[in-house]
């Protein structure tokens, strides 16, 4: 089976897993906020000159975050817009989640997508996806963008999936989108406090149009409802995709939870016994090669260029299914032969194609190292499922046991007075470290070692009258 999307719903929140050729490839939680995307009704705050951006509240927890570049001059004109003071009514449109202490970002150029087509009221864009190679059918769609454009008056661009798609399809999508586009226009002219004014229908809309391709062959779902969904999803498509309604946990049924696990590795072993490691740091992600227990190749080169390709296959499936985003730095195996990193490189540029968000290769620096960036929208999985660590507060150190147990010595030191004994809780990690006959040497009481400290790089002292 090639490509499989498993849906699974569970406390009335949905779920949904890709599957490509038996790999796990993307993931996606409802119960996870996502505001990209979304259309607010919002006000300007304040200006920030030496940033060249502005703050704007949009009804949510945080402030967005609007880059002066990113306010078009068609929006300015059309909203009859001369200067950005406090308190302005501004339509804006998310185009990047929260991330860490940071708000959303914003954007005045709005765009709504439907199936087959994103229509943008403040541009003239057309376009036709870069995923659809046929020329033929490329020149079909431009042509529909361009007299929907000159028809419509605004910007349209032609995605994947309307490769094939009659004409007529394509225009009742637009027109549907533009009449959406007329309510959120007429919502914002009348409303005025910040507030929500579009947002997917559904998780299941907002997944059959974003996942659901030509290339899904079964879809695993454990509510009857999205048959119909589906089936809206898939008109005029020649081959309809099996769909299995099962009673119960389809992450379950299809090992989604297995599978899932590797997510939480740093390390993730490579087929032949290589493995990548992946470090992410506030502003990017590092990913190193090694070849560790595969000694196969002919040579020392060999070995270096067949890890290498298997790692650019992993590393690629990696940044989809932890929806990894900005720079990233891959360090693989040195590899002398310029013909050995060109294969490397068409490999990576090949296993890009089937990833939905941009991706820009810049090749190799002069240290070896390739550098590209991934647009991201919504969060990664580290961000969704993860806290920073209570002991190492994201560090991934701690202190060694050496200089917690001189710290403790340290605070022993300080003693009150009038006490009579001292309970001291320990993590079980430093029992090796320490012993009750020092502790009670240096203070001169009784002395009570517990080791049920939960923190490896603290520990807890209690002084008794």
């Amino acid at each position: 089976m090639g490509k499989i999307l498993v849906l699974n719903t569970v406390f009335e929140q949905l779920q949904c897993a890709v599957i490509e050729s038996g790999k796990l490839v993307e993931l996606f939680f409802e119960e996870n906020e996502k505001l990209a995307g979304n259309i607010y009704l919002g006000r300007l705050d304040r200006a920030v000159n030496a940033l060249e951006a502005v703050f704007v509240n949009i009804g949510e927890s945080k402030n967005g975050f609007l880059r002066m570049k990113d306010i078009s001059k068609a929006y300015q004109d059309f909203f009859k817009l001369k200067k950005l003071t406090p308190k302005l009514k501004l339509l804006v449109q998310v185009k990047k989640d929260p991330t860490g202490s940071k708000g959303a970002q914003l954007t005045t150029n709005i765009s709504l997508a439907g199936r087959y087509v994103v229509i943008f009221p403040f541009s003239n864009t057309k376009g036709v996806s870069k995923k659809i190679i046929d020329e033929d059918e490329r020149e079909r769609l431009y042509n529909l963008a361009n007299t929907y454009s000159e028809k419509y008056k605004l910007g349209i661009v032609l995605r994947t999936a309307s490769e094939g798609v009659d004409e007529t399809h394509i225009e009742d999508e637009i027109i549907t989108l533009v009449e959406t586009w007329e309510s959120i226009l007429s919502t914002f002219k009348r409303a005025r406090k910040p507030r929500l004014l579009y947002s997917e229908k559904s998780a299941a809309d907002y997944i059959f149009k974003e996942k659901l391709s030509r290339d899904v062959e079964l879809i695993i779902t454990n509510l009857p409802e999205h048959v119909q969904i589906i089936s809206r999803y898939i008109k005029g498509y020649p081959k309809r995709p099996k769909i299995e309604i099962i009673d119960g946990d389809t992450f379950q049924y299809a090992g989604i939870y297995e599978k899932s696990k590797e997510l939480f590795r740093r390390r993730v072993n490579l087929p032949s016994g290589g493995e990548i490691i992946i470090d992410r740091t506030e502003a990017l992600t590092v990913i190193d090669v090694n070849s560790k227990h595969f000694v196969s190749g002919e040579n020392q080169q060999e070995t270096a260029f067949r890890t290498n390709l298997e790692a650019a296959e992993e590393i690629c499936r990696q940044l989809r299914l932890r929806n990894i985003g900005g720079i990233i730095i891959i360090d693989f195996i040195d590899m002398t032969s310029q013909e050995a990193k060109e294969a490397v490189l068409n490999k990576m540029k090949e296993e890009t194609t089937k990833d939905k968000s941009k991706i820009e290769i810049l090749g190799f620096t002069k240290l070896g190292l390739l550098e590209l960036t991934r647009k991201r929208t919504i969060r990664s999985f580290d961000e969704l499922t993860g806290v920073k660590c209570p002991s190492c507060k994201g560090y991934g150190f701690v202190p060694s046991p050496k200089i917690i147990i001189r710290e403790l010595f340290d605070k022993l030191s300080e003693k009150p007075e009038n006490v009579k004994e001292v309970i001291i809780k320990l993590h079980p990690s430093l029992k090796e470290y320490i012993s009750r006959k020092d502790v009670k040497k240096a203070v001169n009481m009784e002395v009570h070692i517990h080791f049920t400290h939960y923190n490896p790089a603290s520990f807890e002292i209690t002084w008794k009258k």
